[in-house]
């Protein structure tokens, strides 16, 4: 399936601003955190916000002490000043384009001017333009409460930000039949029309739209009757679960589009779902080579490949006989650790449903499976040697440990953190480390052979390897992560600074390898496996470009990277291949 993905789907500007402000009001201020109303109109944002200790407080509703963000759609003046009263510090998330239309009722009803406000009766951006009008305000969403307005000498018209321009335009015709000398002031947000326009041309490509949304936000569900007027076939959903992917599968090519309160990994979820619904037609024999790749993929199976793989290229580099034992204890491991994250990890839900639909499916499955894997890497590390299973299960304490609070409640209010995975970037370090001693320190301890240079050179390939690796997967994931509090490398540096520091971490992998190899350092394998560093470097540009979503697709690229290693060494090795 084609999925078409509309540019100016996602938060809008507004929006993006008040969420920054409430995730630096959650980094700097260790109190309790209010919002007033409902941040945006997201539910699934305002769950996720709640978990993290935001609470919402009810209009006229005050608190003696604490942080107070007004939300994006502003609120009436009286309202600030009882909060101000209460003596709450107060944080002003109101988006400038609601700021501004309220500065212009302000200005005008100052002048002795009444203020129309074309919008809906009930919304609290309305409620708090309302608020400015000094007493002078009407609200009118149709033509018969245009009709029932008294006789007014002196009015301006303006428009709730998120409104539909087709109604604008039809009841300011209305209102200057009635009122020939009112004042008009379209301040429609310029996001919101591009993004009702952009809707309209989508139709005229895809068979049906989906948009993506709550159903309390208003500009969703503008954008949902501009669809509708187009005659395509519209589905209005919250999220990916709601996708009735059977009858999805019907269609070739789908438009995706969304309010300016739904983020981005919601937006995410739902394209990388569309673009599997095929695998729901019945009968193909793409479905089935489609559902057993997913199944290598998302079990872990293929990252635990892998991990083998770069276990028996470590064991050449080093010159030392790849074994069986060296490549399952990699095996199990990886397989027994990713299985363990993901149950463990908060954020999975957000950035791939894909594969949390896949775990719950296979939810028994999985954990038997990976409880075994833990025990057999265990018992491998045993059979080779006290050395080997002290590191695994050194390992194996620390994965578990970094999930767990650690740190006394006194001493983690201090220094902000209670876990270990909560230290910014710490993840992507301790993977790559993880890696780097089951690939490279495990075979050479095991072996009996001491370390080298060689052992320092193979450690640093597939330590970098693997963080850049984890790097990239953390920058796709980085909106879901920060929204339930991760401390990922990606939220600590940005997104731009990350991809950055992995554009130089390759790099740096290149000079390290062919200057090994040149120096004979490390046997002639070292030049071939230049080919993995390159092909790093190749989907770090993918993604860099514009083609880096988060799909099976490029996950299956990234992964094979480490089977990549593993093919290249088969063809150089000395032993006459594996094992």
């Amino acid at each position: 399936m084609k999925v078409i993905l509309a540019q100016t789907a996602g938060f809008c500007m507004g929006v993006k601003r008040a969420m920054e402000m409430v995730f630096n009001a959650i980094d700097r201020n260790p109190g309790k955190i209010y919002t007033y109303g409902p941040l945006i109109h997201n539910p699934q944002v305002l769950e996720l916000l709640e978990e993290r200790g935001i609470s919402i407080l009810n209009r006229h509703q005050t608190v003696s002490h604490g942080l107070v963000v007004i939300r994006a759609h502003g609120i009436p003046p009286q309202e600030r000043q009882e909060l101000q009263k209460a003596g709450c510090q107060i944080i002003d998330a109101t988006c400038p384009r609601v700021a501004r239309v309220q500065a212009i009722i302000r200005r005008w009803a100052q002048q002795g001017y009444a203020t129309i406000i074309i919008g809906d009766q009930d919304h609290p951006e309305v409620l708090g333009l309302m608020g400015h009008t000094q007493g002078q305000g009407y609200i009118v969403s149709t033509m018969a409460d245009v009709a029932q307005l008294p006789e007014l000498d002196k009015v301006i018209v303006v428009a709730q930000t998120t409104q539909s321009q087709a109604l604008f335009d039809q009841l300011v015709e209305e209102i200057k039949a009635r009122f020939p000398q009112v004042q008009i002031y379209n301040t429609i947000c310029d996001a919101t029309a591009n993004r009702q326009a952009e809707a309209q041309a989508l139709a005229q490509e895809v068979e049906a739209i989906v948009v993506v949304g709550g159903r309390a936000s208003g500009n969703t569900q503008r954008l949902v009757e501009v669809s509708q007027a187009t005659g395509v076939p519209t589905y209005h959903i919250e999220t990916e679960s709601e996708l009735d992917l059977k009858e999805m599968s019907r269609y070739q090519t789908v438009g995706v589009t969304a309010g300016a309160s739904t983020p981005h990994w919601l937006i995410s979820n739902v394209v990388t779902t569309l673009k599997h619904a095929w695998a729901f037609r019945q009968g193909s024999v793409g479905q089935l080579l489609f559902r057993a790749w997913r199944f290598f993929l998302k079990s872990n199976l293929y990252v635990a490949l892998g991990a083998g793989s770069l276990s028996y290229t470590s064991s050449l580099l080093q010159d030392v006989e790849p074994l069986f034992k060296y490549f399952f204890v990699a095996f199990f491991y990886i397989y027994a650790m990713h299985i363990l994250n993901h149950f463990t990890d908060e954020a999975s839900k957000l950035n791939d449903p894909v594969q949390t639909m896949f775990y719950g499916r296979h939810r028994r499955f999985l954990l038997i499976t990976g409880a075994a894997s833990a025990i057999m890497a265990l018992v491998i590390g045993l059979l080779l040697g006290l050395v080997a299973f002290l590191f695994i299960l050194l390992m194996t304490i620390l994965g578990i440990i970094y999930n767990l609070k650690i740190f006394p409640v006194g001493r983690a209010s201090m220094i902000r953190m209670a876990r270990l995975k909560e230290i910014p970037g710490s993840k992507t370090i301790f993977t790559a480390v993880a890696w780097g001693v089951l690939a490279a320190l495990i075979p050479v301890v095991s072996s009996g052979r001491g370390f080298s240079y060689a052992t320092i050179f193979a450690f640093l390939l597939v330590a970098g390897l693997i963080f850049i690796r984890s790097g990239l997967f953390e920058i796709l994931a980085l909106e879901g992560d920060r929204v339930v509090g991760k401390e990922t490398l990606a939220i600590a540096l940005g997104k731009r600074k990350s991809l950055n520091l992995l554009y130089i971490l390759a790099g740096g992998l290149l000079v390290t390898l062919y200057f090994a190899t040149t120096s004979h350092l490390l046997p002639s394998l070292g030049y071939a496996l230049l080919i993995c560093v390159f092909y790093a470097l190749a989907y770090l540009t993918l993604y860099h470009q514009g083609y880096g979503e988060n799909t099976l697709l490029l996950e299956s690229l990234v992964e094979g990277n480490m089977v990549l290693a593993g093919l290249i060494a088969f063809l150089w090795d000395p032993y006459h291949g594996p094992f």
